[in-house]
């Protein structure tokens, strides 16, 4: 039986301490201490299938609105939608009736609201209709209550409602003009269009009314039915939920798996071509023309590699939300099994749900700032750091393959003024942006070839002077410099052998592989391994030397 499609008359009693003096207004009647809420309705002739389909058709085609955009406007019944807020506060769909437009009875207004839920929020006819019904409940028993509303919904919701207007009145003739319907709603990852209806708060705040202070046998009684049906679509609710969840999560870990595969594909490729092009480095006035070919084919390359960085970040924040969810719908069943739909430990369900979407709201926000970055990095070449474009300038070639150079900078904030690092014992040819650190190139100490010690160095990316250097080291000189997952690795001349060494991005240095290594070796990086490929003199093997990249433990040696 569902209330007001039986009864031409229904009440609804919610405790009210009035004095005996006031005058309850017109619709509403005292009775031993209760307000008991009449709904006079105009007619009560039962409503013919042309009106039902009305109401229906009515209903859908606001829903249909709203998918389109924030508002929407049919047959002089509007709703505006206001997101839920950020700090947990309940988002609406703020139902009006122009002044034009009239109701005969309170069916037809539940016939609409229902209808608009079912197709704007997708939920099942016979659930869509408990919710409304329990929405016209809840929207009459807090008629003109400004404060309730304010305390439960965003700023932004509050503003756009008036006191004498807010909530549903329970005589027709202040429903025309003098209705501001709220539809609480919230964020849901799960729904098409990412809100739903806050049944938590409407089953938790209806109920309470009910138990605690609904007078009326026949309204009490008529009410406990309907929690019934409210019990059961909000226990399915969850299992749907949970199902769909499940079915996310495997998605999700499906795109997760190939877009890591795709992400190391790339990055090995973009090993290979990098090794390729400091081969060519290595003679710069010969492969001039190709040195330039291959360096473009490497910034295409990174590019693709920021991209399914970028796709990474996408997926694992997709699944961050659905863990939350998960943790949500859990939560949220456990208080169901104890009966806590109403109680303390409910309100501490909805905290927790709560503290989970302000969670994801951050991963949100952090996920927006690797994507802005990712999208500068894009727009500009990877030698512009701190809107300063960078460059190396040869100074001369000492012997050997041994070279010195100079580092500028061209300040595009300052009318592109050109400045030289204070540093000038710089032998390598590139740089390395370290983030949150500055740049990085190999230094040398030591005037006289033979005796040269080389560091790393790190230069602050503002003025290009010294910020540290890894003076306990000796690097070797023709070392590759890889910055990867905020770890440096390069090649070290350790106990007159070499060695694959690891430093954190300030410097520090973190440790080295126990097996030596060929001192011009390539490196590449694929899973959770590191492929060290030695460039024996002529005559000796080729030998391939696989690490953890872990520890830096040798797994295997391969010869080719």
């Amino acid at each position: 039986m569902r209330i007001f499609r039986t009864a031409t008359l229904l009440v609804f009693a919610v405790a009210l301490g009035l004095s005996a003096q006031s005058k309850a207004p017109l619709g509403e009647s005292e009775f031993q201490g209760v307000k008991r809420i009449e709904f006079i309705n105009k007619s009560y002739k039962r409503a013919s299938s042309d009106i039902v389909q009305e109401n229906q058709e009515l209903g859908k085609k606001l829903a249909q609105g709203i998918q389109k955009g924030d508002s929407s406007v049919t047959g002089g019944v509007s709703i505006q939608r206001i997101q839920p807020g950020k700090d947990g506060k309940l988002g609406a769909d703020i139902l009006t009736i122009s002044e034009s437009t009239s109701f005969d009875h309170v069916n037809s207004i539940i016939r609409i609201v229902a209808s608009y839920v079912e197709t704007s929020f997708q939920y099942k006819a016979g659930g869509a209709d408990t919710l409304g019904q329990y929405l016209i409940y809840y929207n009459a028993a807090h008629r003109k209550d400004l404060k309730y509303f304010s305390s439960k919904y965003t700023e932004e919701v509050t503003k756009l409602l008036t006191a004498d207007k807010v909530g549903l009145d329970t005589n027709y003739k202040n429903w025309s003009g003098k209705t501001q319907l709220i539809i609480p709603i919230e964020k849901n990852i799960l729904k098409d269009g990412g809100k739903d209806v806050t049944t938590d708060e409407l089953e938790k705040d209806v109920n309470k009314i009910v138990k605690d202070k609904e007078k009326d046998p026949a309204t009490k009684q008529k009410m406990q039915e309907e929690a019934k049906k409210m019990d059961t679509l909000q226990t399915e609710k969850l299992k749907e939920e949970k199902k769909i969840v499940q079915d996310k999560k495997q998605e999700v870990a499906k795109e997760q798996k190939e877009v890591e595969q795709k992400k190391e594909e790339i990055k090995k490729k973009e090993a290979t071509e990098v090794a390729k092009l400091n081969e060519l480095k290595k003679d710069p006035v010969k492969n001039k023309v190709e040195i330039e070919k291959k360096t473009e084919e490497v910034k295409a390359i990174q590019q693709e590699v920021a991209k399914t960085e970028q796709q990474a970040a996408v997926v694992e924040a997709k699944k961050d939300e659905l863990d939350k969810k998960e943790e949500q719908i859990a939560a949220k069943e456990e208080a169901r099994k104890d009966g806590n739909t109403t109680s303390t430990d409910g309100t501490k369900t909805e905290e927790a749900v709560k503290v989970a979407e302000q969670k994801v709201e951050v991963l949100k926000s952090e996920l927006q700032e690797v994507k802005e970055e990712l999208k500068k990095k894009e727009e500009q070449s990877d030698n512009v750091i701190n809107n300063k474009i960078l460059f190396m300038k040869f100074i001369k070639y000492d012997a050997d393959g041994h070279y010195s150079n100079e580092l500028w900078a061209i300040d595009t904030t300052k009318d592109d003024a050109l400045y030289k690092s204070p540093y000038n014992n710089i032998c390598s040819k590139d740089f390395k942006e370290i983030a949150n650190q500055g740049v990085l190139v190999l230094g040398y100490d030591g005037e006289k070839i033979e005796t040269r010690k080389h560091k790393l160095v790190l230069l602050d990316p503002d003025k290009l002077a010294v910020k540290k250097t890894s003076d306990a080291a000796d690097i070797f000189w023709r070392t590759p410099m890889i910055n990867r997952d905020d770890k440096i690795y390069v090649v070290e001349k350790f106990q007159d052998k070499y060695h694959v060494s690891r430093f954190k991005s300030d410097l520090t240095f973190e440790t080295r592989s126990a097996e030596g290594i060929e001192e011009n070796s390539e490196i590449t990086f694929f899973g959770d391994k590191l492929y060290v490929t030695g460039k024996p003199k002529e005559g000796d093997k080729t030998t391939i030397k696989v690490f953890k990249k872990e520890d830096l433990s040798l797994i295997k040696t391969i010869a080719p």
